[in-house]
């Protein structure tokens, strides 16, 4: 049977689709999710802070100075959460990312003797030190990651792989896919925060040479960031239209009725890059033809030339190629369409997936009534 359990993000983002996703099938099925966050409204409040973060912060110094630093500044606010978890009388905590929120759960599941898992992501483990990481998942009795990559990135800091689970996003597959003048379109969507890591840079420039050649085309890019006034610059003559940042609802309208989805994501020095990118599952499932990058996990997905098309990161050149023998065949997009929705329905299904949460929720709840009510000899 479902049990409460406390799910704890770091603020209430938008653009995390995926996390409310999940967590709005969990309560479909019966389970009693109460969603807390650390910053922004409604943000946890803070009470004197318990021995056993105390105990959490000295053990991350030596590894992270600046870490454990934060940790302390925090410790007030995992004393209010633990308190928090005892009023719902939560028997699972499950933090969203490997950053604060996993040291905040930690220290008040110890407090209270409650199991926790973390589900990470991208950011928070692609760009961590391996030692602070494997400090901060140290007591998780589950991590889950979205993809391999994320799987990959937490093993390699000293995780015991029996604790390390793959269970995807799922994304639901429309019955029915929109009709589209398929060979007079020639829509490019993309969309993502306007920063370095998500390479607008080189779709713009991919599109210049499209527009060098006499490529047909217009494209579309939504989303907000640091690099909009640079990346106008850089579209000046080209016809792109930036539509600011859109609800999810208006990026599926985008999605279903482009052409292609170009996603031309980069990885940094400090080895950021994009996971499995929540958009790149929406256009398979859409039957939007994707062209995307190696730099992130989307490799875990796409096929080159059987469900969509990879090419390198900053590769202009590369990417304006991938787009025009896209663009330029509709027979190729109707395959591409045609592999993606099956890729989705065999690898993402949203109901196989979160299935594999639910089993995942009610063992950790199951072996630690067993080791309470078991002391070991």
């Amino acid at each position: 049977m479902p049990f409460p359990v406390t799910v704890l993000l770091d603020r209430d983002a938008p653009s995390e689709t995926f996390i409310r996703r999940e967590i709005d099938l969990l309560r479909q099925r019966g389970w009693t999710l109460h969603v807390r966050y650390l910053t922004g409204d409604g943000a946890i409040q803070s009470r004197a802070p318990c021995s056993h973060g105390m105990g959490h912060t000295a053990s991350m110094f030596p590894r992270s100075p600046l870490a454990a630093l934060r940790i302390l500044k925090r410790l007030p606010q995992a004393a209010a959460f633990a308190h928090d978890l005892r009023d719902t009388q939560s028997r699972v905590v499950w933090a969203q990312f490997a950053g604060v929120t996993a040291d905040i759960a930690g220290i008040a599941a110890a407090a209270l003797n409650l199991p926790w898992l973390c589900s990470v992501h991208a950011h928070d483990v692609f760009t961590a030190r391996r030692n602070v990481l494997a400090c901060r998942l140290r007591d998780a009795r589950r991590i889950i990651a979205c993809s391999q990559a994320a799987a990959d990135a937490v093993l390699a800091s000293g995780v015991a792989r029996e604790r390390v689970e793959v269970i995807h996003h799922g994304v639901a597959l429309p019955e029915h896919i929109p009709h589209r003048q398929e060979c007079l379109c020639h829509t490019i969507f993309s969309a993502g925060r306007l920063e370095p890591k998500k390479g607008f840079d080189v779709l713009l420039r991919a599109c210049a040479l499209l527009h060098a050649r006499n490529v047909p085309f217009t494209c579309r890019i939504a989303g907000q960031g640091s690099q909009e006034a640079e990346l106008r610059r850089l579209a000046e003559g080209l016809g792109i239209t930036f539509l600011g940042w859109l609800a999810p609802e208006q990026v599926l309208d985008e999605i279903r009725a482009a052409s292609v989805v170009a996603l031309a994501s980069r990885r940094l020095p400090d080895g950021d890059r994009d996971g499995i990118a929540n958009i790149l599952l929406e256009a398979l499932a859409a039957g939007t033809p994707v062209v995307t990058t190696t730099a992130g996990a989307a490799a875990e997905v796409i096929q080159d030339n059987v469900n969509g098309r990879l090419v390198p990161p900053d590769d202009p050149a590369a990417l304006a190629a991938a787009l025009t023998d896209t663009l330029a065949s509709c027979d190729t997009r109707q395959r591409f369409a045609a592999a993606g929705r099956r890729t989705i329905a065999e690898t993402f299904d949203p109901d196989a997936n979160i299935r594999k949460l639910e089993t995942c929720l009610k063992e950790l709840e199951i072996r630690n009534c067993l080791s309470t009510a078991l002391p070991l000899n």
